[in-house]
């Protein structure tokens, strides 16, 4: 019984129990596929020059959603099929890559999820969806589902995403 008193008493004096409780222990990279979070339209398209007008997908809560598809942009991340971002009053605010379907098949969202848990720590999870977040930012790796034609007809094909916003924005879309 003593035993278990002291270890309750000494645990909290140990960083890496420290770590779970503080979300700040361990600050998440805003950087991602050449992008930073806080980058201006004019940075995110010089890293991305622009083949064609990118589509707008989603504009709600303040936040404007590009979709940028590998024919979309001059240049484009290896092993990506398609990049989102999304601008808050002119300021890059969400980042999420969904890896083409063979960087999928080789490194599926837990597989990714590990990796980052190397660096961040054990990730909140629900289901199949991994998440950090250090009270600035959120990190998180999921399955994305993509709408695909297959054999004339409409299908799903499962790729791996991962995604950094602000830690303000809630609702940010898969």
């Amino acid at each position: 019984m003593r035993a278990l008193l002291l270890a309750l008493l000494i645990l909290p004096a140990f960083p890496a129990a420290r770590a779970e409780e503080n979300e700040e222990a361990a600050p998440l990279q805003r950087y991602l596929a050449s992008l930073q979070l806080g980058d201006n339209i004019e940075e995110v398209r010089r890293a991305y020059p622009p083949a064609q007008e990118w589509p707008t997908v989603d504009a709600r809560g303040g936040v404007t959603r590009y979709r940028v598809e590998r024919g979309f942009a001059k240049a484009f991340p290896a092993r990506v099929e398609m990049l989102f971002v999304g601008f808050k009053k002119g300021r890059l605010v969400e980042i999420q890559l969904v890896y083409d379907e063979k960087k999928s098949r080789a490194q599926t969202a837990e597989k990714l999820a590990g990796e980052y848990a190397l660096v961040y720590g054990e990730p909140r999870r629900s289901g199949d969806r991994f998440w950090w977040a250090d009270g600035k930012t959120v990190l998180r790796v999921f399955p994305a589902e993509l709408p695909v034609v297959q054999d004339g007809e409409h299908a799903v094909a499962w790729r791996t995403a991962v995604q950094i916003f602000d830690a303000g924005l809630s609702g940010s879309g898969d």
